[in-house]
């Protein structure tokens, strides 16, 4: 069978017809539905354990079919050269008269202690004998659950069940742009003031919105408005104190028209700050996008701070991930003095990623920030990554 795609449809002219040919199209569309798995497995008295393995397992009922995969847990690796790690092994268990003896699936592991605090892990890149593996150094796991003594293993399944194709006619219209009208009718909207019921200030400046358009695009503005005791919604009227009039105005922009009206350069950190305070996520984005993508030596650790103090992860991974590649720069910045002053929960978080950063390439690395030498070896403890699993 002809792989499925679009398929275009010559309707030819009369004979002797003057007439353009016009076409038209079918489209169709491609789902592979997947089903989650989850399964819970607490072990009591773990380091007591004296057995080679532990093993359960988890099933997906699918009709009259039953997928199957096991969970082992290996307390001393499975030899001598991996005695000092604890193995976390998955596999797809298959019967000989099982009907779907091929499936796709991903799975991955997350370990918690009895306190439910996440133990971080790493993922074994290329299991000989397994589906899924993960390991932890026994001297790294056993200080986070004692003295409860106690692992809990969650394992989280994405099994691709089924394919479905669907295809559809086109319905032919008369080409017409819906989104950019809307667009600018919203800006005359705003533009004009027409039957605004809202006011805000800034400062000595006024903005005249409508309190249905704030309250559909921000929840803060819905909280406030929707209640009739808070002072704004008594009165019609929001002062605003702690942010300038531009930013302000550029926020009640994009809350109408979904895009901003100018060149946010000057506005960018102030206008993500907005954004956050009254949960504009889309804006928050945009803004989160143009700072990662006008990273520089000199704002690069200012903008990892906004990252982490505004909640902005992909701002705060790409600057920390931007001072690592520039290490001997950033570090003479006024910046980078403000972080250590301030904020030193980040240097502990650009440290980690030095760690983790290291375990993905070269055997070991010696790099230097703010005068502290650090050895660090591929992977966690100085031990090569486990084999034969």
């Amino acid at each position: 069978m002809e792989p499925q795609g679009d398929v275009v449809n010559n309707i030819c002219a009369e004979p002797n017809s003057n007439s353009v040919p016009t076409f038209s199209g079918v489209s169709s569309q491609t789902e592979i539905k997947v089903e989650k798995v989850q399964h819970t497995w607490t072990v009591k008295n773990f380091s007591h354990c004296y057995q080679e393995y532990l093993e359960n397992f988890v099933y997906l009922q699918r009709g009259d079919e039953q997928l199957t995969w096991s969970i082992k847990i290996y307390p001393k690796g499975n030899g001598e050269n991996n005695k000092d790690f604890v193995f976390l092994c998955l596999n797809r268990v298959v019967n000989s008269n099982a009907k779907s003896a091929k499936i796709g699936f991903k799975s991955q592991f997350k370990l918690r202690t009895a306190e439910n605090k996440d133990i971080e892990m790493r993922i074994h890149p290329n299991p000989s004998h397994s589906d899924y593996v993960s390991y932890i150094k026994r001297d790294v796991l056993f200080p986070q659950i004692l003295p409860r003594d106690l692992i809990i293993v969650n394992v989280e399944i994405d099994v691709a069940v089924e394919t479905i194709t669907t295809t559809a006619e086109p319905i032919m219209f008369e080409s017409t742009n819906c989104e950019q009208q809307l667009v600018e009718d919203y800006q005359r909207m705003f533009r004009d003031n027409m039957l605004t019921d809202f006011l805000i200030r800034v400062g000595n400046r006024e903005i005249r919105t409508h309190k249905a358009i704030l309250a559909a695009r921000s929840p803060v503005f819905e909280a406030m408005l929707k209640h009739a005791d808070t002072e704004e919604s008594k009165t019609g009227i929001l002062n605003i104190t702690d942010m300038d009039y531009d930013v302000i105005h550029e926020m009640i922009y994009y809350i109408y028209c979904g895009r901003c009206q100018k060149d946010i350069s000057d506005v960018a950190t102030d206008l993500l700050i907005a954004a956050d305070k009254y949960r504009l996520e889309e804006l928050k984005t945009h803004c989160e996008k143009f700072l990662v993508e006008n990273l520089t030596i000199e704002n690069a650790c200012t903008l990892l701070i906004l990252g982490d103090l505004y909640m902005a992860p992909r701002l705060r991974q790409r600057a920390v991930q931007y001072i690592l590649q520039r290490p001997k720069n950033v570090t003479h910045t006024p910046g980078w003095e403000n972080i250590i002053k301030q904020h030193p929960d980040l240097i502990t978080d650009i440290f980690n990623q030095f760690d983790k950063q290291s375990s993905t390439g070269v055997s070991s690395s010696v790099t230097t920030i703010s005068g502290a030498s650090l050895d660090i070896p591929g992977v966690p403890g100085g031990a090569p990554p486990p084999t034969g699993l």
